[in-house]
């Protein structure tokens, strides 16, 4: 039999602030806040959470966000908001806005760095690559170069040696020497030989396909479509293939960030609903009210997701900038631990 767990009281004041994100009447109609009201909410949210702590109503050993959303029915901790000047529901507008949106803003962090990660890694590749092939032509450079020194010195010694063989009769000494002499290797730069040389075979071969593809077209045995076809597989095996490009990593999609945040809030709810539904621990009265509350979230969430797709925010575009520009002291205030 399943231990029962400390998160049912947490797991519920989730749900609660779910399901209030998502309710399109709490949230549809209220103004965005600004950045006036977002700094008021950073300056007494330290304290609401202070209070919570010390009136014991830590659900499950866990002080958070989503707990704190949870104590939207309490009527002392209601009480303590109206009395720090909170209209109620707004304090729980900017909770829950903010929390939403720091979550999907962290996932947008880390989708960053993972991106600048990949980004160096990749540049680190390339350049080493391009190191790789320049140590690569180098190496070229230096045999060919050694070779032909060596090629001219053997000429020369054998060109010396004819020349001062008295054994040779001159006429034939002399068709010797000029055979020799148009054997002579060339000199200067082997790099830029080798360019000569490529050259040429590049107009060789360019030559012989156009001879190919005239001879092709003078057939009058080949059916006009097979011609085109043979001709264009003779272009394709002659082209002078392209060295690939780097690949342009997308920018990231803000949309499908907040909807792979939701595809997990959505497995941890289904996940904490099994293990619910295995406890044996939970009366049956109390099981079947946790699941059905853990179902309006997922409903919530999936009305969110409609919204979404009919292009209506989930969270302003100014709350969310407010946010995001906030992101790191929101992190250290909703969870200091981390």
């Amino acid at each position: 039999m399943i231990k029962p767990r400390p998160f049912a009281g947490s797991l519920l004041a989730l749900l609660l602030s779910l399901a209030t994100l998502g309710d399109a009447s709490a949230h549809l109609n209220r103004k965005p806040f600004d950045e006036a009201e977002f700094n008021r909410f950073m300056s007494d949210y330290p304290a609401a959470s202070q209070w919570l702590s010390e009136k014991g109503r830590r659900y499950g050993g866990v002080n958070s966000p989503w707990v704190l959303s949870g104590m939207r029915y309490d009527r002392d901790f209601v009480k303590y908001l109206q009395e720090k000047g909170w209209e109620v529901e707004r304090f729980f507008y900017l909770l829950d806005h903010i929390n939403m949106g720091l979550l999907t803003s962290q996932a947008e962090a880390r989708h960053d760095a993972v991106r600048a990660r990949l980004n160096q890694q990749k540049e680190k590749m390339q350049t080493q690559m391009a190191e790789g092939q320049q140590q690569w032509q180098e190496q070229m450079r230096e045999q060919t170069r050694s070779s032909a020194e060596t090629a001219r010195a053997q000429w020369s010694a054998q060109r010396e040696r004819l020349a001062n063989d008295p054994n040779i009769p001159p006429p034939q000494k002399q068709r010797m020497l000029a055979q020799m002499d148009r054997a002579q290797p060339p000199a200067g730069d082997p790099s830029a030989q080798v360019g000569q040389q490529q050259a040429r075979m590049r107009q060789q071969q360019q030559a012989w396909l156009e001879e190919q593809k005239r001879q092709l077209m003078n057939n009058p045995t080949i059916p006009p479509q097979q011609k085109q076809e043979m001709m264009a597989r003779m272009e394709r095996s002659m082209a002078t293939p392209q060295p690939p490009r780097p690949q342009q990593t997308a920018a990231p999609d803000p949309v499908e960030q907040q909807e792979r945040v939701q595809a997990r809030q959505k497995q941890w709810i289904e996940e904490r609903m099994q293990e619910i539904r295995n406890n044996g621990m939970i009366p049956p009265a109390q099981k079947q009210q946790m699941l059905d509350q853990m179902q309006n979230s997922l409903n919530s969430l999936q009305t969110a997701a409609q919204r979404r797709q009919e292009g209506n925010e989930l969270i302003p575009s100014q709350e969310t900038t407010l946010i995001k520009n906030n992101r790191q002291k929101l992190t250290e205030m909703f969870f200091p631990e981390m």
